[in-house]
């Protein structure tokens, strides 16, 4: 599904998908380079595998086929080099139908560990735990849970997968779906969501806020409660639009103990917010054809609405996330860059380039001073070592 071997085609009419896919494709191949140098396994986990609307005969367009794809294309890259890597994968589907795809695909493998159950995840849980902890020494897992709604993955079911040391983990909050029943007076629907947040109190949070301020106050109050039973440094949030309206569809969750996970998702997400820009813009004239039955005009320099309107989120969080960073500067009164980046690019949409750019201009305006960071020379110094200071 990378670049050279993808087909639009198969994502037609579900733009949001080919994003999700894009970014765990992309950030999967860095991943398992740099992880399969330290370890000697990677145990990549699935909590909802599907497939789900998969068009590909072979199942190109499944999230788990994906994930397999990239693990396996740094497994041969390492073994040049003389590195072993060994691949372990757990795919979880309830749906029977499903299932039985995705043990057809499982059986296939030949060159990986791959174990397959047919249980939701509250009853799976144990059997995940036991499938990671068999192979603890020298193994890294990666867990991926993408539901399709808001029910099934409560904090007090994936806590004890958020606990795995080492560990990361990528989650799929549905932020269309979950921002029309947030606040419901259904009971069900109140204590699913209560177990969802546990132990954020997201009504308080969300109370007086309306339209983007209430969406992007919902994400918060996820990532902390992510960061909270986890225990992780950094909780990242990259937001996927609606193809076809100005309209967040989800965002991808991701939570890492490393600053050096962030700078991989971030590039992941950076590289297919073009990509999802230009589906989107490709759906949208599809509509509009439709409507019409006629072909558009094309004007040199014309921005589509979509267009207009990610960049408009993007001058949002360009806004807050130097708020954040110069709030987090201020009080910290010095920082190394790479701490400072890492932290403020939690946000979405907020790049490595971004947070230099706000440091050059605090430097011009005479706010900070910058020094190089400990054992090491005026001559030669990395920049992400360098101590951001208050003047």
């Amino acid at each position: 599904m990378s670049d050279g071997d993808r087909s639009d085609e198969l994502y037609a009419g579900r733009e949001q998908t080919l994003v999700k896919h894009l970014i765990l494709e992309k950030y999967l191949e860095r991943f398992a380079h740099i992880v399969g140098t330290h370890w000697s396994t990677i145990t990549y986990v699935d909590c909802f595998s599907g497939p789900w609307n998969a068009q590909s005969e072979h199942l190109d367009d499944a999230s788990f086929s994906i994930a397999l794809k990239q693990l396996r294309k740094a497994k041969s890259h390492l073994a040049a080099s003389g590195k072993r890597l060994n691949l372990r994968c757990f795919f979880l589907e309830r749906d029977p139908d499903a299932y039985q795809r995705l043990d057809e695909f499982a059986n296939q493998a030949e060159d990986a560990d791959v174990k397959t159950l047919n249980q939701p995840l509250e009853k799976a849980v144990d059997a995940i735990l036991e499938f990671i902890y068999r192979r603890r020494d020298n193994s890294f897992p990666f867990v991926f849970v993408d539901p399709t709604g808001w029910t099934g993955f409560g904090m007090d079911v994936i806590a004890p997968l958020l606990r795995v040391r080492p560990g990361e983990i990528l989650v799929n909050f549905m932020t269309g779906h979950i921002l029309r029943f947030a606040e419901a007076d259904d009971v069900g629907i109140r204590r699913s969501f209560d177990a969802l947040f546990r132990p954020i109190d997201y009504r308080t949070r969300l109370e007086g806020l309306a339209g983007q301020d209430r969406e992007d106050e919902l994400v918060r109050c996820y990532v902390d409660a992510i960061k909270a039973n986890g225990s992780f440094d950094y909780v990242c949030s990259a937001v996927v639009l609606h193809p076809l309206k100005k309209r967040t569809h989800y965002h991808l969750i991701y939570a890492t103990r490393h600053r050096k996970g962030v700078e991989v998702f971030k590039q992941a997400e950076k590289s297919a917010m073009q990509m999802m820009e230009d589906a989107r813009e490709a759906a949208m004239k599809a509509k509009r054809f439709k409507q019409d039955h006629q072909l558009e005009l094309e004007f040199s320099g014309k921005v589509s609405q979509g267009s207009e309107y990610f960049e408009q989120l993007r001058e949002r969080y360009l806004v807050d996330g130097r708020k954040f960073a110069w709030n987090r500067l201020s009080r910290k009164r010095a920082m190394r860059f790479e701490l400072l980046w890492a932290e403020s690019c939690q946000l979405p949409l907020i790049w490595y380039g971004d947070v230099k750019d706000w440091v050059t201009d605090w430097k011009r305006q005479k706010r900070i001073q910058i020094v190089p960071g400990e054992g090491e020379t005026q001559r030669l110094k990395r920049y992400g070592q360098q101590v951001i200071k208050l003047i």
